[in-house]
């Protein structure tokens, strides 16, 4: 990863030499988020500030063609109203909508990668339902992708920011949190996605990010791109983390690095998850001990370590640390 010091010149072009921006009129965009047991008022909040910064930047030729596609893992369909929902969003901003109620619960990775599977437009922004764009989220986003060589693009997460660090001019950065990124069409056809055999939930937006750099491509922060995250803090100011978070961070701690051929890395994780007393950790290292077994762990990547980096209990890098 580029660090915040880092002299990183930028490739002159992306891996085959695309460039939307070239292309004749703007590129087209695809908004998706994948909904879980959301509230109907965040969900609300979400789609009526994206549409907001979808309208703008088509009036102001940032993208063209523009379609919104909705996944929803919940057990029972939140969005039962099918027809309410493209009556107000299909028109300025949208030229259509898609609504998919799964079956199952896919995570974040599965649910996602079911949304690719018929993307045809120039480039896809990924958000999380629990999120609110800033009505220039778009045009941000799709300005550093006048750049051939960035594949992927990341916004800037308020007000709790991700601490990950990036090059202070350039942007670059280790890897894209999948709350809200912008990526080209073309780097999710190359690397297939996410990998939803291997991450349900957390450490997929990492393992994309680091395979789609891998095949070339540049990854970038940018902070003027902003969107809220209802991301909490503690009193004491350290942030909260759920039970899902937790087990599935710990999963991460143990399959990233045993992915990118540091599996020092992670029998050390896994042997502190089974030494530690903590009986959801201890059942996770159970579970990742039988896949081991039964070879269901990954083949190893970028031997040489190239994009992969794994800084104390980190997968960058980073600024600062909420738990300090």
């Amino acid at each position: 990863m580029a660090g915040a010091g880092d002299d990183t010149t930028p490739r002159e072009a992306g891996p085959s030499g695309a460039d939307p921006a070239s292309s004749v009129g703007p590129p087209s965009l695809r908004v998706q988020l994948v909904l879980y047991r959301n509230s109907q008022g965040a969900i609300e909040r979400c789609l009526q500030s994206i549409a907001t910064a979808s309208a703008l930047a088509r009036r102001r030729g940032a993208v063209g063609r523009a379609v919104l596609a909705i996944g929803d893992s919940s057990p029972q369909p939140i969005l039962s109203d099918r027809a309410m929902l493209e009556d107000s969003l299909v028109g300025a901003p949208f030229d259509a909508v898609s609504y998919e109620h799964f079956g199952a619960n896919l995570g974040s990775a599965g649910g996602n990668n079911r949304l690719f599977g018929d993307l045809s437009e120039d480039l896809v922004l990924v958000l999380n339902p629990d999120t609110y764009a800033s009505p220039r989220l778009v045009i941000e986003l799709t300005a550093s992708l006048a750049d051939p060589s960035i594949g992927i693009v990341e916004g800037r997460q308020i007000p709790v920011e991700h601490p990950k660090a990036h090059h202070l001019e350039l942007g670059d950065t280790g890897w894209a949190c999948g709350a809200c990124f912008l990526a080209r069409a073309e780097v999710v056809r190359a690397t297939g996605g996410f990998d939803p055999d291997l991450f349900f939930l957390y450490g997929d937006d990492v393992d994309f990010s680091w395979r789609a750099r891998l095949a070339g491509w540049r990854i970038v922060h940018r902070p003027t791109g902003r969107v809220f995250h209802d991301k909490r803090l503690t009193p004491d100011g350290v942030l909260e983390v759920s039970d899902a978070e937790r087990r599935y961070a710990a999963e991460a701690a143990v399959l990233l690095p045993w992915r990118y051929s540091r599996p020092d890395l992670a029998e050390r994780n896994l042997a502190a998850f089974e030494t530690s007393g903590d009986a959801p950790l201890q059942s996770i290292a159970r579970e990742l001990r039988e896949r081991q077994r039964l070879g269901q762990l990954p083949e190893p990547l970028d031997p040489d370590g190239t994009v992969a980096e794994f800084v104390a209990d980190n997968f960058a890098e980073h600024r600062f640390s909420y738990g300090d």
